[in-house]
């Protein structure tokens, strides 16, 4: 039994307590959030070599407001075979306003049954296990349906008693009537019935139980739809039993879908309108992902799970039971559905929800990625040893960190923003005999990787089904189109690339600036011992603070006195996007992030400019927050401090690209040119307005079939929408 610290009272003075018990129980759980994670997959079933395409769903349940979206910034997901959890790839998704999207191309992976799962942040520390889980089929060319495992043994079995209570539900017009049996094992005889729903006490109330059956209603019409927890708690504060209630599940927006025709001819363009309507027929504004399936390609299951039972349900509901409005309009289905819930755990259960508060929730952004460094023989580095590493996106700017090496030579990365590969350079620092030893790594002495997601628990299967002549044509052409993409040659005219002499700098070693300087640092040669610039100007120059992630500099001079510390981090438009000092390369405005991928090889010299003098005098108004100049050498490239040797590769963000549109036209015939593609079309990013009207169009593929249309997603209001619409192509 788990102890509600917060609830402990003696339950004959509850209507002293009442008050104060309700503030206590919501403080501070308005930060507490539980995430609510969906990937809307253009299809369950895919070919070998074919492409993922993914929209992601991140939306939490806060106290007091429902669901909103999710304050993580980063989904992790991870494709692995069902049977052996071995990962095919790895790769976290940029979330914006809860909702991201993302693509994997599968390449050369087994034929087989997968799992994608995916796993928020938040989600990890609310329970380690938890995780979204969505099955994935990669075979040949050739249909196929999912099998779910039969829920019907959870549907029929009693529920059990906890602690000698027992809590049954008969749901009618507008009243949920309690059936609560106690037995004589259960000591003691009152309790109080307490109701939590998105993280705030909704229902309270002292009940005096006899042995046997006792009946309590309650009104419907008092909690809000969707899921609640009920636990009883005996006077020592202990619960000694819970059951999750599933309040108005008829409450479901619909979604209508109208195509301009019914049915059409292959490569013609189809034009869809959406509808959104709530419960009361108004409109809803919402975001969308859409599909558009070949149904003789792919079958789309009617049981797999949508947006809308994982959304509302929070991934508590059995696989294997659809929710829909048209299935939940009797009392008896809700009584179904909220038996087959009371038989799951709940994963926003009372006890789950109190020992999650005991936590402080900690704010995480952007990639977590672990590491490996070894030493030339390929032996772990010690613990305690020092790395500094410069990060090099191949998008955005560079930064900077310093970690320490863990057991085994691991160590992590956090709070990092980039999409696509990253080039990191490490610098090991240690030392020995009072003397500081420093040496930059080769590359294959560096390993990353994304966090590893837990395994999959989710057991489902694939079975072919009865395939038509026209499967066969598709396996047939796609084997010769295969067979001789090798042959398809195209021939160049010959391009001569002249590389242009490699020069840093200015062909003079003076500018008109350093007499206004006010410090002036001359480097050597050689000898020095730090990475880049922004590391050698710490502890150098009074006054001088260095940011590392994102790069900056700043001076606390006489003058920025006045300067508070939201203008010290805002966004500065002297070229530095760290904000702080102005950054120049040899007089030229530049950003700092340019800066800290200069290795101190090339640097002859750094110029400080802290005075209202003299940045005033080569900026003017721009340079307010002070200026640095560093004045590069001319060398050889190869006396530079790491060449390609010294890179080691990270992934970072999936970055997401736009499917490809076809032009509408005569039907193909050339086998080269024939869309045979499964998807037909794929739109991550579709909304409705005010009024729950929206549209898009396609252009269908050289095939005829059926189309499946897919339609998921989530209102403004937090929301999930589902609908399903299917054409014929003659």
């Amino acid at each position: 039994m788990r102890r509600l610290v917060f609830l402990m009272f003696i339950p004959f003075f509850l209507p002293l307590l009442t008050l104060g018990q309700e503030e206590e129980f919501s403080r501070g759980t308005d930060e507490i959030a539980f995430d609510k994670v969906y990937l809307h997959t253009d299809r369950p079933h895919y070919f070998l070599k074919d492409t993922i395409w993914i929209k992601a769903y991140a939306w939490s349940a806060v106290a007091a407001e429902g669901l909103r979206p999710s304050r993580s910034q980063t989904l992790y997901l991870a494709l692995k075979n069902q049977q052996t959890g071995e990962s095919v790839f790895q790769s976290p998704i940029l979330l914006d306003a809860g909702m991201g999207s993302a693509q994997t191309a599968l390449g050369d992976i087994p034929v087989g049954d997968y799992v994608l799962l995916a796993q928020s942040k938040d989600m990890s520390d609310w329970d380690p296990d938890y995780t979204f889980q969505r099955p994935i089929r990669v075979s040949e060319v050739g249909a196929v349906r999912l099998v779910q495992p039969s829920t019907a043994s959870k549907e029929t079995a009693p529920l059990a008693y906890q602690n000698g209570i027992r809590v049954g539900l008969n749901p009618s017009e507008g009243n949920y009537q309690l059936i609560i049996e106690r037995s004589k094992d259960q000591a003691d005889s009152v309790f109080q019935l307490i109701g939590l729903q998105h993280g705030k006490l909704a229902y309270e109330r002292i009940l005096a139980l006899q042995q046997g059956r006792n009946v309590y209603m309650l009104d419907s019409k008092a909690f809000l739809p969707g899921l609640a927890d009920f636990a009883f708690v005996n006077s020592q504060g202990d619960i000694v039993a819970e059951r999750p209630i599933y309040f108005h599940p008829q409450s479901i927006p619909t979604l209508k879908i109208t195509t301009d025709r019914q049915n059409y001819r292959p490569r013609e363009r189809v034009e869809v309108l959406l509808q959104v309507l709530d419960e009361f027929g108004e409109g809803l504004e919402a975001d969308f992902s859409v599909s558009v399936v070949d149904s003789k390609q792919v079958s789309w299951p009617p049981d797999i799970s949508n947006i809308v039972t994982e959304m509302k349900l929070g991934a508590v509901l059995g696989k294997g039971f659809e929710l829909s409005p048209q299935h939940l309009k009797h009392a008896n289905a809700i009584k179904e559905l909220n038996d087959l819930i009371a038989h799951e755990k709940s994963r926003t259960a009372l006890s789950n929800f109190t020992s999650l508060s005991e936590k402080q929730p900690k704010q995480s952004y952007g990639i977590k990625i672990k590491g490996r460094a070894t030493d030339k023989e390929g032996e772990s580095l010690a613990p305690g040893v020092e790395l500094e590493l410069l990060v090099f996106p191949e998008k955005g700017i560079p930064m900077m960190a310093s970690v320490e090496i863990g057991e085994k030579g691991t160590f992590e990365l956090d709070n990092l923003y980039f999409q696509g590969t990253a080039s990191i350079v490490a610098r090991r620092i240690e030392n020995k005999r009072k003397r500081t030893f420093s040496e930059v790594l080769e590359g294959h002495q560096l390993q990353f990787e994304q966090p590893d997601l837990p395994q999959p628990t989710l057991q489902t299967r694939f079975e072919d089904i009865h395939e038509g002549f026209d499967l066969d044509d598709i396996r047939r052409y796609s084997v010769i189109r295969n067979s001789r993409l090798s042959e398809r040659i195209i021939d160049l005219d010959p391009v001569t690339v002249t590389l242009p002499a490699w020069t840093l700098g200015r062909p003079k070693d003076t500018n008109e600036f350093t007499v206004w300087a006010n410090y002036v640092l001359e480097t050597p040669e050689k000898g020095f011992d730090h990475f880049n610039i922004l590391q050698y100007l710490r502890g150098r120059v009074p006054g001088i603070i260095i940011s590392d992630s994102p790069p900056g500099i700043f001076l606390r001079s006489s003058h920025l006195q006045t300067a508070s510390f939201a203008q010290l981090n805002s966004i500065d438009g002297g070229g530095n996007s760290a904000g702080g000092a102005v950054i120049l390369l040899d007089g030229i405005l530049v950003d700092a992030g340019l800066i800290a991928t200069i290795p101190m090889s090339l640097v002859k010299r750094v110029e400080i400019f802290s005075s209202v003098a003299s940045t005033s005098a080569i900026l003017g108004p721009r340079g307010s927050m002070g200026a640095i100049n560093v004045v590069s050498r001319l060398v050889n490239p190869h006396q530079a401090m790491f060449d390609r040797n010294n890179v080691a590769l990270a992934k970072g963000y999936n970055e997401s690209i736009n499917f490809p549109q076809r032009e509408p036209g005569d039907r193909q015939i050339d086998m080269f040119k024939t869309n045979l593609d499964a998807t037909v079309y794929w739109n991550p990013y579709l909304s409705t307005n005010s009024k729950g009207k929206g549209e898009f169009e396609f252009v269908l593929n050289d095939l005829t079939s059926e189309l499946t249309i897919i339609v998921e997603g989530m209102s403004k209001s937090g929301r999930p929408v589902m609908g399903v619409q299917r054409i014929i192509v003659e």
